[in-house]
């Protein structure tokens, strides 16, 4: 049964990890949660110059469930980079009351990929594969908790889907509804300088692949840090290298917010494909098919209940002057703002403040009067 093993886990997969820069780090055990793994069979677009066809990928999820009947089920949708087990510290709190689905994005960890890094990887094809995902595992409603793409993801879910979830729970990134036009991806860094290591990855996109492949702890060392420990300006400034910031023979800190068995499991995970689909976000092709679809489909207000947890100290950019710039709360009806004081990764740097405050909203959530089901936002592309 599997609630007998979640009651073992809860006192022995997280244990106290005595770490130099912060006195604790709540160590989680993911090798304890590879039996709860689940692979659904899922339609996906597999775009070409002479047309389109449909093919078959494997999305791959965690599945845990609770020993009693769950107050909600939680869609957990990482970032960039990362993958199911990057959500230890919300695992190890909610899964005793809540049913987790843990989904890993096509292209990261097990979920395989249609082929064409920059067309198959649209925020429509990450929907479906979210709703393939709840299929599969016979969920009818879930509320979403994203971080960094993610949290963008969990956001579209919600436009486009309103009938499949109830809620949203976004970490630093906000929801960003299209505009007039498309803006490519070189000119945010004429917006933002830290965001010149996207015009990179979209321009360079087999070079990247080949950093960051090179040696992919390297990598994730240079990219996941925290407050205290910021990667050099040139890191994210940068148009035509990430990791040549960095000399060969520098040994690279571990990541400070992670035990070393975590860290060893995150990167075995990304090891297996690499990170070269993983650049999907950072794509022209897919960021320009991703606005036409939103822009046809018109509806861009999101009126379902939100949470978005914004980090105070992130070197990318100032999440708060992002959202009045692209005017978020203008098209959010239900809408709560709360900050944290970490870097880009709260729910690893601050997880009890930012599971505090998850727990408070979905508590606040529950004590709505049911209303009629929002309206579909669906437009199937498949």
């Amino acid at each position: 049964m599997q609630w007998l093993s979640l009651v073992a886990m809860a006192f022995g997969a997280v244990v106290v990890y005595a770490d130099t820069e912060r006195t604790r780090i709540h160590q989680f055990d993911p090798h304890q949660y590879e039996q709860y793994e689940r692979n659904a069979q899922c339609p996906a677009i597999l775009r070409g110059a002479e047309g389109d066809s449909v093919v078959d990928i494997k999305i791959n999820y965690v599945d845990i469930q609770p020993s009693t009947n769950p107050k909600e089920t939680l869609v957990l949708v990482h970032g960039w980079p990362g993958m199911w087990s990057t959500w230890g510290r919300q695992i190890a709190r909610f899964q005793g009351d809540h049913r987790l689905l843990v989904t890993n994005i096509r292209g990261f960890y097990k979920s395989t990929h249609p082929g064409d890094v920059r067309t198959g990887g649209t925020y429509s094809d990450f929907v479906s594969d979210l709703v393939c995902m709840m299929d599969h595992a016979g969920v009818e409603s879930a509320v979403l908790v994203g971080h960094d793409w993610g949290s963008q993801l969990c956001f579209e879910a919600a436009r486009q889907r309103p009938d499949r979830f109830k809620a949203v729970i976004g970490l630093v990134v906000p929801y960003l509804p299209v505009g007039r036009q498309y803006v490519p991806t070189r000119y945010l860094s004429k917006l933002a300088p830290r965001l010149a290591y996207q015009s990179f990855f979209n321009e360079f996109t087999e070079q990247a692949t080949g950093e960051l492949d090179k040696s992919v702890r390297r990598s994730l060392r240079a990219v996941m840090r925290g407050w205290h420990n910021p990667p050099p300006e040139a890191f994210l400034t940068s148009t035509t290298s990430l990791m040549d910031v960095f000399e060969d023979n520098d040994e690279l800190e571990p990541i400070t917010f992670l035990s070393p068995l975590e860290e060893d499991y995150l990167v075995k995970g990304m090891e297996i494909q690499g990170f070269g689909k993983t650049l999907q976000f950072y794509l022209d092709g897919n960021r320009q098919k991703s606005f036409a679809f939103a822009a046809a489909q018109g509806n861009h207000t999101i009126d379902t209940p939100s949470l978005l947890i914004l980090p105070s100290h992130d070197r990318v950019a100032n999440w708060r002057d992002a959202i009045k710039m692209v005017h978020t709360e203008a098209f959010m009806t239900d809408l709560k703002i709360r900050d944290v004081e970490t870097a880009h990764w709260p729910h690893l740097e601050a997880p009890e403040d930012v599971n505090g405050m998850m727990e408070e909203f979905l508590n606040e959530l529950r004590t709505r009067t049911p209303s009629e089901t929002p309206r579909s936002g669906v437009r199937e592309e498949l």
